[in-house]
């Protein structure tokens, strides 16, 4: 019997004692546009991982008076650039590991901005569990349950990106898991600072997030739930603060008005409820945050946001019900061939978004934003996008109104 065999049975994990003799030659693969490297009869599995969003835009319509803060600069900006590895081993355990590259809004590139995206492995030997342990996205509120390559514009609504930075959000260093249903689904995650972030290794946290599918028929189905979380510890440096901001959902100019500044914090948490479903092949989609900060002033500043969003298929079906991740996840569709009659994916969305940082001393603005996209997919690794906003932003002083267009080419492997 194989050494590894003996140890994953002495830890309760079974594995038929042929399994790693099956076949032992090396075979190369393409699973779809993916290069794949499959070893041990199936036990290991290697793939590369790639992602490239490149944005580019203008912000127009700023009335400029005296006392105002700088203007919302356009140009372009590499939203994300991405390498790394990811698969499977003993095959029920998965792993990623993806370094991020990309330097920021206004910024150079750099290596010193160079920092590890992603770097977990889960377990999904159980069939209604995964369980997972590092860098990872934890699957909390409904537009972070999903990929950022899925969504309907090209960033998350603004609140929902304020109150997923508390305790969850991208590269957070995590241990949790999810359970689901065809109909149910929670996640839950202890969480600490983000692999992404300088001085914040020592922040903890809890997130988390449950969810139904309490109406699914041909015609009409609803997801009703809502998510958490809550930072008890956060474990910055500069006298343990939360800064609660976010750019005008379009990242092409470092400059976010939306700010609370630091807040001298002991803790701090967010709460609120998702509504979501389809009408036919119409997607509707709105989450709402409450966002209160426990501050060692002895307040406990309060904020709130929200966006209702709708999106329509002109080219392929309705998006799918992902139980996994309970999510309204692309369809599956015939890639472009125009010579067959093929043209791939193309959904059109709208969105209304509002968020409000005032209350009291903290005057970290009010925005609000509508905005249409326009999003094509021609492979499934590929996309293409152009997004029109209309803005407000209110600060202690003439209010800020903009208007903006943003452009993305994304592709992804």
């Amino acid at each position: 019997m194989h050494i590894t065999t003996v140890v994953l049975a002495s830890l309760g994990i079974a594995l038929p004692a042929a399994a790693w003799a099956q076949d032992a030659t090396p075979t190369f693969s393409m699973q779809g546009w993916r290069p794949t490297l499959t070893l041990a009869g199936g036990n290991f599995v290697l793939q590369p991982s790639a992602r490239l969003d490149l944005d580019g835009g203008s912000f127009w319509d700023q009335p400029q008076t005296d006392g105002q803060p700088a203007r919302l600069d356009g140009g372009y900006n590499v939203r994300r650039a991405r390498l790394g590895v990811q698969g499977s081993f003993l095959r029920d355990f998965a792993y990623n590991v993806t370094w991020q590259f990309e330097p920021g809004p206004g910024n150079q590139f750099d290596w010193a901005s160079v920092y590890l995206m992603d770097g977990w492995v889960a377990y999904s030997g159980v069939p209604w569990m995964t369980l997972r342990a590092g860098a990872m996205t934890p699957l909390n509120t409904l537009e972070y349950s999903g990929s950022s390559f899925d969504t309907l514009f090209m960033e998350r609504a603004s609140i929902i990106n304020i109150a997923a930075s508390v305790a969850s959000g991208d590269s957070r260093l995590a241990a949790g898991g999810e359970a689901y249903t065809d109909r149910l689904f929670g996640s839950f995650y202890l969480t600490g600072g983000q692999s992404t972030t300088r001085d914040s290794g020592d922040q903890r946290g809890l997130a988390g997030r449950v969810a139904a599918l309490a109406v699914a028929t041909d015609g009409f189905r609803l997801l009703v739930g809502g998510s958490g979380a809550y930072q008890f510890h956060p474990g910055t440096t500069d006298n343990e603060t939360i800064r609660l901001r976010d750019y005008p959902q379009l990242r092409l100019s470092p400059l976010r008005l939306l700010d609370t500044k630091s807040m001298a914090a002991d803790s701090g948490f967010t709460i609120g409820p998702e509504l979501s479903g389809t009408v036919g092949k119409l997607l509707f989609q709105a989450e709402y945050q409450y966002i209160e900060v426990d501050r060692t002033n002895g307040t406990s500043p309060h904020f709130e946001g929200l966006y209702v969003a709708l999106a329509y298929p002109l080219i392929g079906e309705g998006r799918r019900y992902d139980n996994k991740r309970a999510i309204w996840a692309r369809p599956r569709f015939a890639e472009f061939a125009p010579a067959e009659g093929n043209w791939g994916y193309l959904e059109v969305a709208t969105r209304y978004s509002y968020a409000n940082l005032f209350d009291g001393a903290v005057r970290g603005g009010r925005q609000t934003i509508w905005g249409v996209a326009l999003n094509w997919y021609p492979f499934r690794t590929m996309r293409a996008s152009v997004e029109y906003q209309i803005g407000q932003i209110t600060l202690d002083g003439p209010n800020r109104g903009f208007q903006s267009i943003g452009i993305r080419l994304g592709f992804t492997l």
